[in-house]
This record gives structure tokens, C-alpha cells and sequence, in this order.
């Protein structure tokens, strides 16, 4: 007979409440890629390497590139974490930036502060001829 384990207050709460996530597709001539956002503006418990792992974990984030964690705001800079399936962070490459300066203009977020930390010479900008990115959506997630 299995002896279940009592859950502490903690881990009550966060397994009754649900995470926000906004879904975005980017996609290049033969090429496309699919990504999460969380934000921590519109969730109520923090993301964690050790969340992103069970989540991954649970295949939630199957199909998905990475996950963005932010916008992170300190005063008028604006930052973003870039997670892998396995929950080690990484540099964002020009297709996260691009990901996440559309999902910074859609929320209505001023994405001057991003972009004048993240601007490369010759990356493509929001909407032009190289990349499409578009939402497809609110996806929510409810921890075990």
C-alpha cells in the first residue's frame, strides 16, 4: 500500500492556480518555430527552472523552441529570460528578440527600453519581409 505524502501550504497553492501563457509563431522561408511567454505581469507564482522542467516534463511545451519569462522590468529597462525545454537559460538570438518585441508591442508594453538594449545591425524588425510572427493565442497550464 502507497503512503501518500501531505502536501505542504505551498504546494497547494501553486497546484490551484493556473499559468498564463501566450503562445507566438515565427516563421522564415523553411524555417518555423513556435514559443512561449510567460509573464510574470499576468501570473501569480514565479517561473522557475524547476517549473519549466515539469512542465517540460508533462510534454506541455512540446513543439516549442524556448520559453520567454518577462517582460522583466528595473526602472525603464526591459529584459527577458530565455529558457530551454529543459529549464537552462540561454542567449536570445535574434528570432527570440523578434518574438518578444512583437509580443511587447501586442500587450501594449513601450518597447523603446527593449530595443535599444537588444538592437543588432542587420536584424530583421517587427514585420518585415524575412520574418512573420504572429499569436495564435492564450494556452493555460495548471500545475500538478
Amino acid at each position: 500500500m502507497k503512503k501518500e505524502r501531505n502536501k505542504s501550504k505551498v504546494e497547494t497553492e501553486v497546484a490551484s492556480m493556473e499559468m498564463i501563457f501566450k503562445k507566438y509563431h515565427s516563421s522564415e522561408p523553411h524555417t518555423e518555430k513556435n514559443y512561449l511567454i510567460f509573464d510574470p505581469s499576468h501570473n501569480q507564482i514565479p517561473f522557475t527552472s524547476d517549473l519549466c522542467k515539469s512542465i517540460s516534463h508533462r510534454n506541455f511545451i512540446q513543439n516549442c523552441e524556448n520559453i520567454l519569462v518577462g517582460p522583466i522590468i528595473n526602472g525603464e529597462d526591459i529584459r527577458v529570460r530565455v529558457l530551454t525545454a529543459r529549464g537552462e537559460e540561454v542567449d536570445s538570438d535574434s528570432d527570440t528578440r523578434n518574438i518578444f518585441r512583437t509580443y511587447l508591442r501586442d500587450q501594449g508594453y513601450p518597447i523603446s527600453a527593449y530595443a535599444e538594449n537588444t538592437a543588432s545591425a542587420g536584424e530583421p524588425e517587427i514585420g518585415s519581409a524575412h520574418t512573420e510572427v504572429q499569436a495564435f493565442g492564450t494556452v493555460y497550464y495548471f500545475p500538478a
